[in-house]
Parts: structure tokens; C-alpha cells; sequence
């Protein structure tokens, strides 16, 4: 009677292995540009962040809602709405929207001015933007799954040659302030891809 019950086990797992084993090579292939072309990424990002504005020290909670598109020929289309939850309530700045090509930085006026720039690399795909002082890049990772692509999401803010403090102009539109600290606490990223 054991012997009856462990076969039929033994080959139903066997079977499950072989299967594992014949679609993890197409998992593990790294996500590549042309897989990426034509999808659409939205990625919600919250962070914790003290920011200092007119020598006054604050703590807010930032959200910022990304809409990135894919297109062909290296072209980059990204949308980026910011709240922030805050002791006097909830405020909602302008939106930020851009077209890049891929690898080719160019000047962006928002927050004070700087540089902006988004690059792909290892199944990763990454945008950086400078400010009067300090930088600002978030990672956008992506990996196969038996449903299709799927990513996550972070970032991080960066001192001027390590020690500066990040400088920018509120994206409330009420003047400069400084990031004292900056700290991601959650995040939620999917890919949708059309046809």
C-alpha cells in the first residue's frame, strides 16, 4: 500500500520538476530594451523626508506616481505626479512630464534646473537628474515571470561630491529647500505591454 501512494507522488513531482526545469532558461534570460518597447510602467513610490525651508526643520511624507512609456527608437516618455502629506494637509504640485532619448542627458527647469538623463543597463532602467546641488535617481528593475514582465522600483537622493547638501526648488512651488535626510518606505511597480 506505501508503495502504491509514493509512486504516483514521486512521478507527479518529477513531472513538476521537469517542467521548472524546461521554463526557467526562458526566465532567467535578462530583460532586454526591445522587450521593454511599447510597455507602459506605472511605479508608486512613498517616502519619509526632513526637509529644511527657511531655517526651518519639517518632516513630510512624499508620493510620487510614475508613468513611463517605452517607445521605439530609444525614446523614453515619463510623467511624474507628486503630493506630499504634511501637518497642514495633503498638497498636490504640478506635474513633471519629459521626453528623453535613451543615454542622451539634456537640461530640465524643473526644481531649480540641472541635468537629466535615463539609461538601461542590466535589465535596469534608470533615470538621474542633478539639482542646484545634489542629484536624484531611481531604478526601474525588471525580470521575467510566467506572467510576463514584472519590476520594482526604488530610489535615492545623492550629495554634491558626497558631502554637499541637496538643494532644490519645491515642487509646491514655494521656494528652496534643503533634503536633510530621505527615506523610501514603500513601493509598487507593473508593467503593461499592449499586444
Amino acid at each position: 500500500m506505501p508503495g502504491r501512494f509514493v509512486r504516483p507522488v514521486s512521478k507527479t513531482v518529477f513531472l513538476i520538476f521537469l517542467c521548472l526545469l524546461q521554463l526557467s532558461p526562458a526566465l532567467a534570460q535578462p530583460v532586454t530594451l526591445s522587450d521593454l518597447e511599447g510597455s507602459t510602467v506605472q511605479a508608486d513610490v512613498d517616502r519619509e523626508q526632513k526637509i529644511r525651508r527657511q531655517g526651518n526643520l519639517r518632516s513630510v511624507r512624499i508620493h510620487q506616481g510614475w508613468r513611463i512609456v517605452v517607445r521605439p527608437n530609444k525614446v523614453i516618455e515619463n510623467t511624474v505626479d507628486t503630493s506630499a502629506d504634511t501637518p497642514r494637509g495633503t498638497r498636490k504640485a504640478p506635474q513633471n512630464s519629459g521626453t528623453f532619448t535613451l543615454e542622451e542627458p539634456r537640461p530640465v527647469a524643473s526644481r531649480g534646473g540641472g541635468e537629466a538623463v535615463w539609461k538601461f543597463a542590466d535589465g535596469t532602467l534608470t533615470f538621474i537628474r542633478t539639482f542646484p546641488s545634489g542629484a536624484y535617481r531611481v531604478h526601474f528593475a525588471f525580470a521575467r515571470s510566467s506572467s510576463g514582465l514584472t519590476c520594482t522600483v526604488t530610489e535615492a537622493f545623492a550629495r554634491q561630491d558626497g558631502q554637499g547638501e541637496i538643494k532644490l526648488q519645491s515642487a509646491f512651488g514655494d521656494g528652496e529647500v534643503t533634503i536633510v535626510s530621505a527615506k523610501q518606505l514603500a513601493s509598487s511597480c507593473k508593467v503593461e505591454k499592449k499586444g
